[in-house]
């Protein structure tokens, strides 16, 4: 029996599970999710300050 046979059979002999995949798929999602926001907001603070630079040049031309 190697070693991860035999952590899973102590856990199960106290009465835990093993949730280490979970918890890591669930981390990993967070973490996309995360990033996500962050290049919504990126994006639109840049589009935001190319709308003003965009009416600054309007305003100056006229």
């Amino acid at each position: 029996m190697d070693s991860q046979k035999q952590y899973e059979a102590l856990l199960a002999k106290w009465g835990y599970k093993d949730t280490t995949v979970e918890d890591h798929a669930r981390r990993q999602k967070r973490a996309r999710q995360a990033k996500a926001v962050i290049a919504f907001f990126k994006a639109t603070v840049r589009s935001i300050k190319k709308m003003s630079l965009r009416s600054q040049t309007l305003s100056q031309a006229s």
